[in-house]
């Protein structure tokens, strides 16, 4: 056998560079809709276990975290004195206090204002219309 024979040409070569970078954006882009669905996901879980520590503080109460005035939006960090202090939650997640999410009490309501899937959404008990206009509620 000739010692020519048995090399690839620039050519083909060329061509499974191409091939091989193709399909690596192609995981990558996978890989990026994955890790978004997965930090909704955490998020959702997050909200979740806050709503759960606010329905025991309620039971424990009789009333919903007071911080300041009612219907006005708070950050969502000014929730650990009542809940963290209390044992209703380990902590308040990191991720809504660093997303700047927000916190509203009424006499029996409360709301919780988080942003997911790149939008803002309301969530809570009776949450009042008038809070935070213009978001819907969430919908999971």
């Amino acid at each position: 056998m000739d010692k020519q024979n048995r090399a690839f040409t620039l050519i083909e070569l060329l061509v499974v560079i191409a091939i091989i970078g193709l399909l690596s954006s192609i995981v990558l882009a996978s890989l990026n809709t994955a890790r978004e669905k997965g930090a909704n996901a955490a998020r959702i879980s997050d909200v979740k276990s806050l709503e759960t520590a606010m329905e025991l503080y309620y039971d424990d109460h009789g009333t919903y975290p007071q911080v300041g005035t009612a219907g006005w939006g708070y950050p969502i960090a000014n929730l650990a004195p009542y809940l963290v202090s209390g044992g209703y939650i380990p902590s308040v997640p990191d991720q809504l206090i660093t997303d700047s999410d927000s916190y509203v009490w009424g006499t029996d309501a409360y709301g919780l204002l988080i942003e997911i899937n790149n939008s803002s959404c309301k969530t809570g008990v009776n949450v009042n219309s008038g809070w935070w206009t213009g978001s819907g509620i969430c919908s999971f």
